[in-house]
């Protein structure tokens, strides 16, 4: 898509460029987590990683790329006994919805605050920096390595274009715009393993 203004009746316009995320369904590592938000006694779990493609166009009209590790599912527990695999395995494409600036980790400490909005309480968010630091999820998606949340965010705001001028901004504006675009590739959902 160009980026372009338009001036409508002396009110200017701003066109985003769309993005697309694929959340891949072909596992390529394992991380630890524990059974979210009730089961901490009850251990450590292995849950696959997956990778995700970032894609879309710059300010000049290149094709850009990038790929990120990320969570798809995750181990819930309510009620301290009994734990389950979960999180999204059926092919999907999302709108995203908002930026939710105030959100922040709720299973781990994080410094990368803010969220992604896919619907409901799905969610795209930071994740884990390395193979030992362990967050518990129940099926948003969570960027992983240091600073990835980051990384991810800077290269949706160098890729959608917003016109705003600080950072907060951008990403409000990008949540609000709905041009990003994500969708979960079919995946078997993974057995509850135990570490």
């Amino acid at each position: 898509m160009i980026d372009f203004d338009i001036a409508v009746y002396g009110i200017e316009v701003s066109i985003m460029r769309r993005v697309e995320i694929f959340v891949g369904a072909i596992p390529i590592g394992e991380q630890k987590t524990w059974a979210y938000p009730n089961g901490n006694e009850l251990g450590h779990f292995l849950i696959p990683v997956y990778e995700c493609i970032v894609q879309g166009s710059d300010g000049e009209g290149n094709r850009v790329q990038e790929s990120f590790e990320v969570l798809r599912f995750g181990v819930q527990c309510k009620d301290g006994k009994t734990a389950r695999v979960v999180g999204i395995a059926e092919r999907q494409t999302h709108k995203i919805k908002a930026w939710i600036p105030s959100y922040s980790v709720h299973s781990a400490s994080s410094n990368e605050n803010g969220a992604w909005q896919v619907y409901n309480n799905f969610l795209i968010h930071d994740g884990p920096d390395n193979s030992t630091e362990i967050f518990a999820t129940i099926g948003c998606i969570e960027i992983m390595g240091p600073l990835g949340f980051n990384r991810f965010n800077n290269l949706l705001i160098s890729l959608a274009g917003p016109k705003a001028t600080y950072r907060h901004r951008q990403l409000a504006e990008i949540g609000s715009k709905g041009e990003i675009y994500i969708t979960y590739t079919k995946a078997v959902r993974p057995p509850l393993k135990m570490v």
